[in-house]
């Protein structure tokens, strides 16, 4: 599967478990693996569930200064790092509020990234204790620490006003407004200046689903216990690598480029 000469490649794409690693980490492969793409002309375009701060740190290090969804679709951080939120965006202080009556109706013992310790939160993403503030600085959207198994009792107690939505991730439940990855998808391509053509689309979870379906080949990038069941029903024809996380995204995109590639 490869796009030829398309003018203006573009890979939309998750980070977390797909770009990067579960301890969220980069390998140093993958990001030689940017430069390559960079170097050939192919935009590389993170639409996450990060927050703007985290993507800010992220764009920095990694010498990359193209526009980015965050939060789910709730908004695009501008290459200048002017942040842009969608209209159906609800702001997480209301999102909070909405946590206190989803626990008050279901009983359930629900925790918020605002509830967990410093430690807690680095042992279920990984990450260092410098970037932990970042991770924190949510803006329209909630990361929930629950079981799956309370997911369809959860998303029975939202209420209807302002319109709110659960999507599952692949660490976190989140908590946001009625948007998706792919509504921010018309403004980045737009932004990039990308004419109407094949759009590649990486991702590994359900929060990714809106994402691959707005995009002409989707790749899903397995887990170390293989790719989700319910994005292979939903995307039969998706290409998917051999192998897990940051070294699948590299095999499935050299197999997407391979005729524009040296």
């Amino acid at each position: 599967m490869t796009l030829g000469q398309n003018p203006t490649p573009v890979v939309l794409t998750d980070l977390d478990g797909t770009l990067l690693e579960p301890d969220g980490q980069i390998l140093p492969e993958v990001l030689d693996f940017l430069l390559t793409l960079k170097e050939a002309g192919v935009t590389v375009c993170p639409v996450t569930s990060k927050t703007p701060a985290e993507l800010a740190y992220l764009l920095d290090r990694w010498g990359l200064a193209f526009p980015a969804g965050f939060e789910n679709g709730a908004g695009v951080r501008l290459a200048n790092g002017q942040l842009e939120l969608q209209p159906k965006a609800v702001p997480v202080t209301r999102l909070e509020e909405i946590l206190t009556l989803l626990r008050e109706k279901t009983g359930l013992f629900v925790r918020s990234v605002s509830d967990l310790e410093d430690h807690e939160l680095a042992a279920i993403t990984g990450l260092p204790a410098e970037q932990i503030p970042a991770t924190r600085k949510r803006l329209a959207s909630l990361p929930l620490v629950v079981e799956p198994r309370w997911d369809v009792l959860l998303q029975a107690a939202l209420p209807q006003d302002p319109p709110v939505r659960l999507l599952r991730g692949n660490r976190f439940l989140h908590l946001q407004g009625f948007h998706g990855k792919a509504e921010v998808v018309p403004q980045l391509l737009k932004l990039m200046g990308h004419p109407c053509g094949p759009v590649v689309a990486c991702g590994d979870s359900p929060n990714d689903e809106e994402l691959l379906a707005a995009a002409t080949v989707q790749v899903i990038v397995p887990a170390s216990q293989g790719p989700h069941p319910g994005l292979c029903q939903r995307f039969p024809s998706a290409l998917i690598p051999s192998e897990p996380h940051g070294r699948g995204w590299v095999e499935a995109l050299k197999r997407v480029f391979s005729e524009l590639l040296p």
